[in-house]
């Protein structure tokens, strides 16, 4: 089985900082990249493989991650496209490491709680129900900055 040496939520999946900074800091030789419908879209599935050249990239689905981390011994960094993903692949039995939470987009129904990061009350009470599961959740857009606890953004959050 794989050992994962980061699990991240980043809509962005696979960009610079994660290139650049995370791979640096999180040595791996796979990146697994979680996300329902970039399993169809070929296209954007070679963008993101050509994005990390030093790295094998798998795509899969929530439902398949498992079966993934079960196919090799390697180190892995999991990226989830969003918070109901990570939920949902935790509540299917797959058992995360930790959970980064490093970029969340922000949109009407969310609120900034740190630059990069906007949560809903929704997304907020996964990430809270993962934590109370024994997941190690954290917020960390990029490996500078220090690890923010959920409490302390609890109050930001509507």
């Amino acid at each position: 089985m794989a050992n994962q040496k980061m699990v991240r939520v980043d809509y962005r999946l696979v960009h610079g900082q994660v290139v650049a900074k995370w791979i640096k800091y999180n040595p791996v030789k796979r990146l697994i990249l979680v996300d329902n419908d970039l399993v169809n879209d070929d296209f954007m599935g070679d963008i993101y493989r050509m994005a990390a050249p030093d790295q094998e990239v798998d795509i899969v689905a929530v439902g398949d991650l498992q079966n993934s981390l079960d196919k090799k011994d390697d180190n892995v960094m999991i990226i989830f496209k969003d918070i109901k993903s990570a939920k949902e692949a935790a509540d299917s039995g797959v058992e995360l490491a930790e959970l980064n939470v490093g970029a969340v987009p922000s949109s009407k129904d969310r609120t900034t709680v740190i630059q990069g990061v906007s949560l809903s009350k929704d997304e907020f009470d996964s990430l809270k129900a993962l934590q109370e599961t024994g997941v190690n959740v954290y917020l960390q857009p990029i490996p500078e900055n220090s690890k923010v606890s959920l409490e302390s953004v609890e109050s930001k959050v509507k």
